[in-house]
């Protein structure tokens, strides 16, 4: 087996001085555009001329490779720091974190949520949402049907990021089980047995009716740079 290096400080630096060099001349769609249109009759004696003479080098594909492999778990960064700012805002007295956090990636049955207190559970998606969201409202939906399932008294809190998590979830005619496709086997199974053994439930069905309990946050009022 080969293990790669982890880059320097110094490498990086200069790794992002590059990237920063070529994405900064003009937007990427752009530049790219540029070299497609280069390449309409190029022959194998000009097209390297073509793409270097765009920027399109080694260097920088090494530069992209180092800095990917270097801040490839920025979403763990952002979940992380995302909860980190929230829980000292919504902790109210007396309230104690009963189990370990789960800052990072990863599935872990000795924490099922995100969040566990004496008073509460909660899961986050610190996801923004774009428009083209289909993993992110299976993955919103997994997270509330997690929380339904859950046989506890306590406070159940979904924390996400804007309007359109809360709008899918609330008005969404799609299947339940079209939401759980990427779902675990005994997540879909449980879900069936005690909330949707006909497979007729809508996802907004649900979340108005077994999931009605859950509490739906947007995260931007905690952490205004999520906006």
């Amino acid at each position: 087996m080969t293990v790669e290096p982890t880059p320097s400080t110094a490498d990086l630096a200069t790794a992002f001085a590059v990237l920063s060099e070529f994405l900064g001349d003009n937007s990427l769609t752009t530049q790219l555009a540029h070299v497609e249109s280069s390449l309409v009759e190029a022959t194998g004696n000009n097209a390297a001329e073509v793409v270097a003479r765009h920027g399109l080098t080694a260097e920088l594909l090494t530069a992209a490779l180092s800095v990917r492999s270097t801040v490839g778990r920025l979403n763990d960064v952002i979940h992380a720091t995302t909860i980190s700012l929230v829980l000292p805002q919504i902790l109210e007295p007396g309230e104690r974190v009963t189990n370990r956090p789960s800052l990072g990636a990863g599935n872990d049955k000795s924490r099922p949520f995100d969040l566990e207190t004496d008073r509460r559970i909660a899961e986050f998606k610190v996801a923004q949402w774009k428009g083209a969201d289909t993993m992110r409202k299976r993955g919103v939906f997994a997270d509330l049907v997690h929380l339904a399932l859950d046989e506890s008294v306590r406070r159940a809190q979904l924390f996400v990021v804007g309007d359109r998590p809360m709008h899918f979830l609330r008005t969404s005619t799609s299947k339940a089980s079209w939401a759980l496709g990427r779902s675990s086997p005994h997540t879909r199974e449980r879900f069936t047995r005690r909330f949707d053994p006909d497979g007729a439930l809508s996802v907004a069905e649900f979340a108005g009716g077994p999931a009605a309990h859950i509490e739906l946050v947007d995260l931007r009022s905690f952490v205004p740079e999520l906006g």
